[in-house]
């Protein structure tokens, strides 16, 4: 008897890799798709001006995207050439390491900016373990989004800068000689896109805090009628 007592497994009273809990700091945001309150672009058009804006954005976006899908191809091209030239053909051209830092270098802005359009941007939310009202985690969002957004537009205007520098002096690459505008315009592309999501994002969340704090008044008024 005690030797089959001894040889039951003891259950551990903590809790299993499989059952362990997974903290979400911002459920809104960890939700996919995110919520269309939440969403730079919205869903639906309040109105004509908005209609020909989400068709813009949409043109804008397409072609962002096959920018960037462009550009990550011809990376994949241009690292499997360099490969064949330096390993098997001994001829290695030191041109396609500045082309290949271009496309990357394009590849990282951009997709900087689609990151935003999509919201997948890193983000917190330990706010919203200390604050458990909806409507005051919405406008502490509110506030972070602007202050996002006049960190890009600070962030954007030492590249402009930057930019135009670089095309005044006119300073070019060492191998292929091309203009080093091409590296740095990137810059201004990815950060005007952030600048551009950002504000369609606070514009968005201010239209949800009216409409939040327009149904809260009449549910005010519906209980104090009762």
């Amino acid at each position: 008897m005690q030797h089959e007592k001894l040889s039951e497994p003891q259950k551990s009273s903590s809790p299993s890799v499989g059952n362990a809990k997974i903290y979400d700091y911002d459920p809104d945001l960890s939700k996919h798709p995110i919520p269309p309150h939440l969403h730079a672009v919205p869903d639906q058009p309040n109105n004509k001006v908005d209609s020909y804006l989400i068709r813009f954005e949409r043109l804008l976006n397409w072609l962002f995207r096959a920018m960037m899908l462009c550009a990550g191809l011809g990376l994949a091209f241009l690292m499997f050439s360099q490969v064949i030239m330096r390993y098997v053909l001994e001829s290695p051209f030191t041109g396609i390491e500045e082309a290949s830092i271009l496309l990357a270098v394009w590849i990282y802005f951009l997709g900087m900016g689609y990151a935003t359009r999509e919201r997948e941007h890193i983000h917190g939310g330990i706010v919203s373990l200390v604050v458990k009202d909806p409507y005051k985690v919405n406008i502490i969002r509110f506030i972070g989004s602007i202050t996002c957004m006049i960190a890009a537009i600070i962030f954007g205007y030492f590249a402009c800068k930057y930019a135009l520098k670089e095309l005044d002096r006119g300073r070019v690459s060492v191998n292929l000689r091309w203009p080093r505008g091409l590296w740095s315009a990137s810059m201004i592309v990815g950060f005007a896109m952030m600048v551009g999501y950002f504000l369609l994002e606070t514009i968005n969340e201010f239209r949800d805090l009216r409409r939040t704090r327009r149904s809260r008044r009449a549910r005010k008024q519906e209980t104090q009628e009762v």
